[in-house]
């Protein structure tokens, strides 16, 4: 009985850590400037996938807060295929031609903030 209640306090404790941890090193969002996190595809989009399942795992371990904006650097159809399958996945997700990546960058609402 003793063993369990052990393992049992264990288990807790490891819990607790990676919530207090996840919390403490999470930066705050307050009065912060919007965070892109702009990944070039080219080609068929070879590593596009993992690189994107990384990316949205910061995300939703709240490790980190930005968009995702997929930008086409010279992709071929079978790439095309790909971004437009990951797109429907990830609605957050964001996908432009290469010279339309700066626009989207600079794009400001009436207030001054970034908008998508």
């Amino acid at each position: 009985m003793e063993i369990l209640a052990a393992l049992l306090c264990a288990a807790l404790l490891l819990f607790l850590n990676r919530i207090l941890f996840t919390h403490l090193v999470s930066p705050s969002q307050q009065g912060t400037a919007p965070v892109f996190a702009v990944v070039p595809a080219a080609g068929s989009g070879d590593g596009l996938e993992q690189t994107l399942r990384h990316l949205h795992w910061l995300r939703t371990e709240k490790l980190s807060h930005f968009t995702i904006l997929v930008v086409d650097a010279g992709l071929s159809p079978a790439g095309r295929e790909l971004i437009e399958t990951m797109l429907r996945k990830d609605p957050s997700l964001l996908f432009c031609p290469a010279e339309e990546a700066p626009l989207i960058l600079k794009r400001k609402d009436n207030h001054g903030y970034f908008s998508l």
